[in-house]
């Protein structure tokens, strides 16, 4: 069960009722679902846009530079959040969906007017997600928070189980009808002015040097090793410098001494870190499988990874009542025991048909989605409540750029020959060899998160510090 103090949860300001706020929840899920589901649409048919655009040998990038930006701005999203009416965040996010959108559809001969567009529909979209964990943490109770989170986490996987099923039934007509169905965002912004809560910090300075220090930090980091250049490391190290030296000496810093020396918070940050890190390559993986080992088309690839995706939702919506039964430790270590058990056994059973690697990516995605509650809950547990948006800013940072390195670590062994050299488990080399090392690679990893929650497991079950 949860043990963050009762005390986290506040009523909001701006009308004294949490029902306002219950009510703003699903129009925020929804516009987040909308915003998702094209991440994971465009991770599966990359390929497919670049080749149709004359640009395959940056198709990638389709992929890379939004989840980029998506681990920039979720940083900036939950950290102004303590600071900014969430309903301003949020009308300014449907905006930019909504533009994304249309830019991409209407730019969709030209492969960087598609790229921009994708990186611009990512940054609207990741709004309302924030504003939903922000106001989740902030305005419910601690049952409430875990059943919250459980539902949001379900919508993340329910998204990917539409964006993998419109990815590969639109690229079956024309991939360029992606770009509108974030459209119907349009709908939802009545629900959104109506009930979002129109409060924000009043008097208080944002740290607009602080933040945008960090964030071009973030940045860097997720860039290098997308595309690394040496030069990048030496220019990260005086950034961090700086920051360092700025959170020490500064007047008021977005992040204080006491934030970045808080090990509790820390340590869940490493364990988000290591849990998520490939988590962008499920889609792909199988889509190499599919129609390299397998020869199936991107339909059939794209309705069974649509099956996976069913299970994450399924496991999304019971999480927070295993929360609650469980506690974090216990769940963490179930879900890095799954983890290992989907990504191990196809290695294993990579030859024996690719239903066998749909029901096991279906183990290994489940630990990944049971994994998000006891993480994402131990975030308000380990911070003072006016620090829970830049918790969860910095959370989400850690996840998606997390995952973006995974994704990039994956993109650079599957087009490494060598990679495919020697296979562990006996099938044979080349593309066969290849995927099975790499689904050793990701056991290996959920290994690694299974030690980290075993170290570092009274910090993971603390209780929420008092103001």
């Amino acid at each position: 069960m949860s043990e963050s103090s009762p005390t986290k949860a506040v009523e909001p300001a701006n009308d004294g009722s949490q029902r306002s706020v219950k009510r703003a929840l699903p129009a925020l899920l929804a516009i987040f679902l909308l915003g998702t589901l094209m991440i994971q649409a465009f991770n599966l048919v990359f390929q497919n846009v670049g080749d149709s655009l004359g640009m395959s040998a940056n198709a990638s990038l389709i992929s890379t530079l939004p989840g980029i930006v998506l681990g920039v701005v979720c940083m900036l999203y939950g950290t102004l959040c303590d600071y900014i009416s969430p309903r301003k965040m949020t009308i300014f996010g449907v905006g930019a969906l909504i533009i994304g959108s249309l830019l991409g559809f209407l730019g969709s001969s030209n492969f960087w007017a598609v790229l921009i567009a994708r990186m611009i529909q990512t940054a609207g979209g990741q709004v309302a997600g924030s504003v939903f964990l922000v106001m989740a943490m902030k305005y419910l109770s601690d049952k409430e928070r875990a059943l919250y989170l459980g539902i949001f986490n379900a919508v993340y996987y329910a998204s990917s189980a539409v964006g993998v099923f419109a990815g590969g039934l639109i690229t079956s007509i024309d991939w360029r009808y992606l770009f509108l169905v974030p459209l119907i965002s349009i709908f939802l912004i009545p629900p959104v002015l109506k009930h979002t809560p129109d409060t924000g910090i009043k008097g208080e300075r944002i740290d607009v040097f602080g933040i945008a220090l960090f964030a071009l930090i973030a940045g860097i980091v997720a860039v290098y090793f997308s595309f690394p250049a040496t030069w990048m490391l030496g220019v990260l190290a005086a950034l961090i410098l700086i920051f360092a030296v700025y959170v020490w000496k500064g007047a008021n810093p977005f992040l204080s001494r006491g934030f970045v020396t808080n090990g509790a918070y820390m340590a869940v940050l490493l364990a988000l870190f290591v849990f998520y890190f490939f988590n962008f390559a499920c889609v792909p993986i199988y889509n190499v499988i599919g129609e390299q080992i397998y020869g199936i088309s991107l339909s059939q690839v794209s309705l069974c990874l649509t099956i996976v995706y069913i299970v994450a939702t399924l496991v999304g919506c019971l999480s927070g009542a295993i929360l609650n039964a469980m506690g974090r430790v216990p769940m963490l270590i179930l879900s890095a025991l799954l983890m290992i058990a989907g990504a191990a056994g196809s290695a294993l059973l990579l030859t024996s048909g690719f239903w066998v690697l749909t029901a096991l990516a279906s183990v290994f995605i489940a630990g990944i989605t049971m994994s998000y509650t006891p993480l994402y809950d131990s975030f308000p547990a380990t911070l003072p409540v006016d620090q829970d948006g830049r918790g969860i800013g910095i959370g989400d940072l850690m996840m998606n750029t997390s995952a973006s390195i995974g994704m990039a670590v994956y993109s650079g062994l599957m087009a490494n020959k060598g990679f495919g050299s020697h296979a562990l488990t006996g099938v044979k080399t080349g593309i066969e060899a290849q995927a099975s090392n790499m689904f050793l690679l990701m056991a290996a990893a959920a290994l690694l998160a299974l030690i980290i929650v075993a170290v570092f497991h009274r910090a993971m079950s603390s209780k929420a510090p008092q103001e």
